[in-house]
């Protein structure tokens, strides 16, 4: 051909490749538009509708087979539809975090002790006759009431043994020394058998602070006969005191000297010292104890003694 002459064999590659791809393409364009012809239907009757969904699996063939352009047809009606989500587990919430079951380890051991009950006492303590005394009083004699007292038994106050008499198996009585209420402060009672196998429960004598008197020594009357004490109360007022005197309706003066006034409480016979306290701005006199006052003149009741 006069179109090839004088070519090389990439030239004429090169020419046939431009002739035929503009060919070819165009009969793809021409077949994309018109659509392949079906030849084996009928020239009559209207095209039937293809099936838009299609049952999984192997069908028996019901009617003539499809050609490959049927099947290209059809394909453009069939709809993707996802399948239905089976979860691994049913009724399992999955955004719910569920905790693995423990094995139990056994019952936990406390390691604070059980405490051990206090066993009920042999003997029973019900009261103490008189429950409180003043401290600083002489030795008496105590009452104890209870129940199943056994014959010797002691009773113990502050852990000292004190002498014990038997009555009955609800009666005791004992016999407390001034030593033993020497200072106030409650006092622990208890009664045991001889050999501490039989015991009681415990009981409370209370020992309380005796009254005191409220006046202050502030000065000293040396006379013939008695000595005179000033006392000042709480208001400040003064009295003249001798030896004898009653003050505050319950302490009797028994001794005045220029150290101190010694009181006795007259129903509780206690004795209580009242110190000197000399009072501001007194002054001593020549001669004489600090704090003494010089005396009035001599009267009838002194005897009409000068003093010395």
């Amino acid at each position: 051909m006069a179109l090839f002459e004088g070519k090389t064999p990439a030239e004429r590659n090169k020419l046939i490749a431009a002739i035929v791809l503009p060919v070819v393409t165009l009969v793809f364009i021409v077949y994309m538009f018109s659509g392949p012809s079906t030849p084996n239907r009928a020239a009559t009757g209207p095209t039937p509708k293809p099936t838009p969904r299609r049952t999984p699996g192997p069908q028996a063939p019901t009617g003539p087979s499809e050609t490959p352009d049927d099947l290209v047809n059809n394909m453009t009606e069939i709809k993707y539809e996802p399948p239905a989500y089976v979860g691994s587990e049913a009724g399992r919430n999955i955004f719910a975090f569920y905790e693995k079951p423990q094995t139990p380890a056994g019952p936990a051991v406390s390691s604070t002790p059980t405490p051990t009950p206090t066993p009920t006492p042999p003997w029973v303590l019900a009261s103490l006759a008189p429950q409180s005394v003043f401290a600083k009083t002489a030795g008496f004699t105590l009452q104890l009431s209870g129940d199943k007292f056994g014959i010797g038994a002691r009773v113990y106050i502050d852990e000292q043994a004190v002498p014990t008499q038997y009555k009955s198996m609800q009666q005791l009585t004992a016999n407390v020394p001034a030593s033993a209420i020497a200072s106030p402060g409650l006092r622990p009672v208890v009664v045991r058998s001889p050999d501490g196998k039989l015991y009681s429960n415990q009981a409370t004598l209370n020992v309380m602070q005796p009254p005191a008197p409220t006046y202050t020594y502030v000065g000293f009357l040396k006379r013939p006969r008695s000595n005179s004490a000033i006392l000042k109360d709480q208001r400040g007022e003064l009295y003249t005191v001798r030896e004898g005197d009653i003050v505050e309706g319950r302490f009797r003066v028994a001794a005045i000297s220029d150290r101190g006034v010694e009181v006795v409480d007259k129903d509780l016979n206690i004795k209580h010292t009242l110190p000197f306290i000399a009072a501001p701005g007194a002054a001593s006199l020549p001669g004489r104890a600090p704090g003494s006052i010089q005396p009035p003149p001599p009267s009838a009741e002194d005897g009409g003694e000068e003093e010395p």
